[in-house]
């Protein structure tokens, strides 16, 4: 499946996110991960890169993204024939399944990217601070590089390329595909245990109201960041306000959901305890707040609309 999916580089990965997001996030998460680093590949990388990549995929080994950091993160120094990653990437989804993730580092205060052997023993992993409520088998965990050399046929593309518009801000669609998918089965299970009692039908109706607005505007996204014509900064601006306004939808519905189906979806085994903790933890992006006004502001000198 991992040989075969490398080729939804475009919408019609949605479905497919969809589908594995229903059936776990967690699988989700780093499917998702794996399909970022293959664009990312597909976009930047040389023959070499490619080859890095096809060896990975052949192995049946997923590959995936680390970007977060605290403080100085990762820094990568210039050496001959490559440069020396040093520091923590945190946040690392698949840490100790992934041998060569798309990892970014600061060279001279820019970000490049890097495919890293992450099994060398230059390189340590910490899984034991992964304490969250939810997307407990994501293997996420810090990495740490102990002065790890990497060759320039492992450097992916240039400086800045890792947040070149739209493909970073607007390739944040495939994360809300993800997330629907858990909504579609969240409501599927909300369904089967509503009560005949009209104040939880109505609670459901909001709901389902949420749930297909989210749905449209996923979609949406989708289409607007891989059609190929499509003006950036628009793609960066709806995405970023299809990312807000899926959130409140997805706390509309959690809410609805634990209210009508009361103290069981709190409690494993309960199937909406386990998806319901893992949607609660996966909404937590970073810089939301930041994407949402980056909306606002492309918008207000616009009326207030996209173009059709």
């Amino acid at each position: 499946m991992i040989a075969a999916c490398t080729g939804l580089l475009d919408e019609s990965a949605l479905p497919v996110l969809s589908i594995i997001g229903a059936a776990s996030l967690t699988v989700r998460r780093l499917f998702e991960g794996h399909l970022n680093a293959v664009k990312l590949a597909h976009r930047y990388g040389g023959i070499e890169t490619a080859a890095l990549v096809r060896t990975e995929t052949a192995a049946g080994r997923i590959l995936g993204v680390w970007n977060a950091e605290h403080g100085d993160g990762v820094v990568a120094t210039r050496i001959g024939g490559g440069y020396r990653l040093a520091g923590t990437k945190v946040y690392c989804s698949g840490a100790g399944m992934i041998r060569r993730p798309v990892t970014t580092a600061s060279s001279n205060g820019e970000k490049l990217m890097f495919l890293p052997d992450v099994a060398s023993p230059r390189v340590s992993i910490d899984l034991a601070i992964w304490r969250a409520a939810g997307m407990r088998g994501s293997a996420t965990g810090s990495v740490t590089f102990h002065e790890l050399e990497v060759p320039d046929a492992a450097v992916l593309g240039g400086v800045g390329d890792y947040y070149r518009s739209p493909w970073f801000s607007g390739g944040a669609w495939r994360v809300i595909a993800v997330q629907l998918g858990a909504l579609d089965r969240i409501m599927k299970l909300h369904a089967e245990r509503l009560r005949d009692d009209p104040v939880a039908r109505a609670r459901f109706a909001a709901a389902a109201g949420a749930h297909e607005g989210a749905r449209l505007h996923v979609w949406e996204a989708a289409s607007r960041a891989e059609t190929p014509a499509s003006d950036p900064e628009e793609v960066d601006a709806y995405v970023d306000l299809a990312r807000g306004t899926f959130e409140t939808a997805a706390l509309t519905i959690i809410e609805a959901t634990r209210r009508n189906a009361g103290l069981s979806s709190f409690i494993a085994p309960d199937p909406l305890d386990r998806c319901l903790r893992d949607l609660e933890t996966y909404l937590r992006q970073p810089f939301l707040d930041a994407s949402r006004d980056h909306a606002a502001r492309w918008l207000e000198v616009r009326g207030g609309r996209f173009m059709a």
